[in-house]
């Protein structure tokens, strides 16, 4: 009864876009960019233009222009989920809101760099358009039928938005939820179900190839277009790995910049709620496809770290990452710790409904149909209405059910609790970095102005140096030590420059050099995904 009344009310309400679709414009958007860059911590630049000439920007969140450690924030790389945008600013702000003292501490040896939109053309249209699709400006043929955007969008009801369409079937694949009319699902043979209905994206067939608004605006997804396992000849990849100037703006930043320790991408996959596994079949493969043996063990202790932090949230969704995707780039090919959330989900929602069973383990649309009504959104789940269809003359076709936004992007108001226990996550994050200390130095005079100079380094961050998989990667800057001597002195033993390989959290690492000659030495240790300690020896 309660769900009738609440299917009557939202009859009466001007549906669509307006209905509770409350994201801002780009344009207000890069107003909240410019208030968080008038902070004197942050720094405004741009890494780039997007395909349709817009800049991309980065907020730099630092002390100083100093080079140190950084962790990278990534959001709208697909450009299907704004709400990944809006918690990367959320972030900024709670971020810069900390005590002094405690933000003072943080940047001291620390930087946070946040790229709130990297698909800058995808959130311009979808923020303020029908058409909801995941791409960068550039024109492209999806259905690869030689034609472009000849079968866009169509919003055959006229209520401001693209939703679904069903076709009336003596029997087909989908029928209504028992519980929630307007959601349709699949009808499960195995239990004796049947179904009485095809379903459709909203939209005509223009092209007469069996399909329904699958070639319009809309172009290469970004989070599809980079080189790991690039997805070759299939829809919104692009001509080629990395054709897009978006994908090569991030990857250019990354490589620019060795500093970048660890990336943190707010996307529609997530490694964070359950951590990489270690498979030793795709590791030993001559394309690595797995997570080395210690790095997944740092998986799982981020992981451990970003469940407790998430908790009141419920449980995440398994989203796997897919072939082309930013953040198995990220650690593949540029050898950083790279991590993905979809930064919000669906939260779990009693069903209060008498017929229903308790509500442990529910279906997505389920839990889906569960939220809308729970938390009333208006235009998550539309009332079927009846047209006439060209495409299907004679037979019964209704336009309504799921939005499809809805579903990873909530009225912006449901985004707060989740930028704000994110922002408590990337804190204890940038903490848990490496941070290199050195021990006393230990200088034993052996006589005839020959000593022997014993000092320890120690990595008290909870990661590593970086990722082992950096050591079978050439560009990555490999731990090194420097010890610089005067003109009177001399090496006996040791060398002035040694490379060494990725340093374990808790772990240490011993030099030694034996030296002839009295004098100051100057030891350097480190690397730039760790930053560098220097020490002063007197022999």
């Amino acid at each position: 009864m309660k769900y009738w009344f609440l299917r009557l009310c939202l009859a009466c309400i001007p549906l669509g876009a307006s209905a509770q679709w409350n994201y801002p414009s780009y344009d207000a958007l890069k107003g909240q960019i410019q208030s968080i860059s008038s902070n004197k911590l942050v720094e405004q630049v741009s890494i780039g233009k997007s395909f349709s000439g817009e800049q991309i920007p980065v907020l730099k969140i630092q002390s100083s222009k100093e080079a140190k450690p950084t962790l990278l924030i990534v959001a709208g790389v697909d450009g299907k989920h704004l709400a990944g945008s809006i918690n990367a600013l959320s972030v900024a702000k709670h971020i810069l809101a900390l005590p002094a003292a405690e933000l003072q501490t943080l940047l001291s040896d620390k930087s946070i760099w946040i790229v709130p939109v990297l698909n800058v053309d995808a959130y311009k249209r979808n923020a303020q358009t029908l058409d909801w699709a995941s791409g960068n400006g550039r024109q492209i043929d999806n259905d690869r039928d030689g034609r472009i955007d000849e079968n866009p969008n169509v919003d055959l009801n006229k209520d401001g938005v693209i939703s679904q369409m069903r076709v009336k079937l003596p029997a087909g694949p989908f029928r209504s939820h028992a519980e929630h009319p307007d959601l349709m699902v699949v009808a499960d043979r195995t239990k004796s179900e049947s179904g009485s209905y095809e379903l459709f994206k909203e939209g005509l067939d223009t092209d007469q190839d069996g399909l329904f608004g699958e070639d319009g605006l809309g172009g290469v997804n970004i989070d599809r277009n980079f080189t790991f396992e690039y997805p070759f000849f299939e829809q919104e990849t692009g001509d080629y790995a990395a054709s897009e100037p978006e994908t090569r703006a991030i990857i250019d930043l990354i490589f620019e910049h060795p500093q970048i320790a660890t990336v943190l991408h707010f996307g529609l996959q997530n490694n964070l709620s359950v951590p990489e596994q270690f498979d030793p079949r795709k590791a030993s493969e001559r394309i690595t496809k797995s997570w080395t043996s210690n790095d997944t063990q740092i998986s799982a202790i981020i992981s451990q770290l970003y469940n407790k932090d998430m908790k009141s949230l419920g449980d995440a969704p398994k989203m796997p990452a897919g072939r082309g995707n930013f953040s198995s780039t990220v650690y593949y090919h540029t050898g950083k710790f790279s991590f993905v959330t979809p930064s919000w989900w669906i939260p779990s929602q009693a069903d209060t409904s008498k017929k229903a069973p308790p509500n442990q383990g529910l279906k997505d649309e389920d839990r889906f149909a569960n939220w809308v009504r729970a938390k009333q959104i208006q235009g998550a789940i539309l009332p079927w209405t009846k047209i006439d269809h060209p495409d299907f003359p004679g037979q019964e076709v209704e336009v309504g059910g799921v939005v499809d936004k809805f579903r990873q992007n909530p009225p912006v108001e449901h985004l707060e609790e989740s930028g704000r226990l994110h922002a408590d996550f990337i804190v204890k994050l940038t903490k848990a970095m490496a941070k290199l200390e050195f021990s006393a130095p230990k200088v034993t005079n052996l006589g005839d102005e020959v000593y022997r100079i014993e000092i320890r380094l120690f990595n008290t961050g909870a990661m590593p140096v970086y990722p082992e998989i950096a050591d079978r990667i050439k560009h990555v800057s490999k731990m090194k030590s420097i010890l610089e001597i005067q003109k009177s002195q001399k090496f006996l033993s040791g060398k002035r420059l040694q490379l060494y390989p990725t340093l374990a959290a808790g772990g240490s690492t011993n030099f030694s050099w034996l030296v002839k000659g009295k004098g100051k030495v100057q030891l350097t240790v480190g690397c730039p995904s760790a930053g560098e300690k220097t020490i002063d020896i007197t022999l």
